[in-house]
């Protein structure tokens, strides 16, 4: 008899055990199933638009203090969220144009070679488009472009 009992012990004891883990999966499962519905819900990323600022060709000397004789092409992609940022930056463009020739004038093809000079290019491009979209706005601070990438950069010595 004592087998018995013993037996019908283990028989409960695995009986328990398993149905236990099968309501630990249920639960798990169903929880986790209703918790990507609800992140699929609330993360949807936002779409990305470029903004893009045509070739722009400049003369630069190849060393300060020299002559400008080294000729610079350059492309641009500005990034934003904003799909209005767009029809700004179109509107806009000859003035962000004309800033960016102006940063460009400011550098030799030397410089041009260093990447610290590459990055604070794009920086200053950057701020020249956020600055231009947000005076025409009236939105002082707003910064609708979230990046600035050079597409195309040439320099002919």
């Amino acid at each position: 008899m004592n087998k018995l009992v013993t037996a019908g012990v283990i028989v409960l004891a695995i009986a328990i055990g398993a149905g236990a883990t099968f309501g630990v999966m249920h639960f798990l499962q169903t929880h986790g199933a209703a918790h990507a519905r609800d992140t699929a819900k609330t993360e949807h990323p936002k779409p990305i638009y470029f903004a893009d600022l045509s070739s722009i060709v400049v003369s630069v000397p190849p060393q300060a203090g020299a002559p400008a004789t080294s000729y610079v092409q350059i492309g641009m992609q500005f990034a934003t969220h904003d799909e209005r940022a767009l029809e700004s930056f179109n509107t806009l463009q000859p003035i962000i144009k004309s800033q960016v020739i102006n940063l460009l004038m400011n550098e030799t093809s030397a410089a041009l070679q260093n990447p610290t000079t590459r990055a604070e290019l794009i920086q200053n491009s950057l701020n020249v488009a956020n600055a231009v979209l947000a005076k025409d706005a009236g939105k002082a601070g707003d910064n609708p472009f979230d990046a600035a990438y050079i597409t195309n950069l040439v320099v002919q010595d």
